[in-house]
């Protein structure tokens, strides 16, 4: 009688055992982490977010790093008098907006900042009329210069005011790079020239989804 007991016991262990082994197999494997996007302009680690700082944007209203918090942003440093570059970088970050728009939950988190380092020429009213000419949902800002410099020093950005012959001729040495910042207002990546929409639109694609991935 005993020995049948441990017969049976054994079979209800073998049989736990063989059920238990069954249901480990079939339960799916833990997906892989996700992998750091290996896109060129990628800024690994990423610096300190940004301190605080103070612009006026096209509406006059102040600009700062709550507007960048919580979105990602292509911020771009230059000025509406500026001959080429400029207008060149807008019309080419006019055609990444558009090329991201099929990314999920983009257009309601991602935004281009046109930061004007003339802040004596580029009013609010100027800014807003020549940032819509590339596209009305484009941000403009800018300031006096203690605090332009307080912003563009945190990015390393090398802003030279250079004067003509006309006392009130003068144009700006400033870098031709576009800055890609993360909800957290660390810079995430840099692209720099020669820029290219589509090479943009798909690291910023890739950027996005790793980091949300992440999250």
């Amino acid at each position: 009688m005993r020995l049948r007991s441990l017969q049976l016991a054994g079979s209800a262990l073998l049989i736990a055992a063989v059920a238990f082994y069954a249901g480990y197999r079939a339960a799916p494997s833990p997906p892989p982490p996700p992998v750091m996007p290996t896109v060129s302009a990628i800024v690994w680690p990423p610096p300190p977010p940004l301190e605080p700082f103070t612009l006026t944007d096209t509406h006059g209203q102040p600009f700062g790093p709550d507007q960048l918090r919580d979105h990602w942003t292509l911020l771009f440093f230059g000025y509406t008098h500026c001959p080429d570059i400029c207008p060149t970088t807008l019309a080419t970050l006019q055609r990444v907006y558009a090329l991201l728009a099929d990314v999920p939950g983009f257009r309601a988190r991602g935004q281009v900042l046109f930061v004007s380092v003339d802040g004596e020429r580029d009013t609010p009213e100027h800014l807003a009329e020549y940032t819509a000419y590339f596209d009305p949902a484009f941000l403009a800002a800018s300031g006096p210069d203690r605090e332009l410099h307080h912003l563009t020093r945190q990015f390393g950005a090398r802003i030279v005011r250079v004067s003509g012959e006309d006392p009130d001729e003068y144009w700006f040495d400033h870098p031709a790079a576009v800055l890609m910042l993360g909800p957290d207002t660390r810079v995430t990546a840099e692209f720099t020239p020669p820029l290219d929409a589509a090479d943009i639109a798909a690291q910023v694609r890739e950027i996005v989804e790793y980091f949300d991935a992440v999250r």
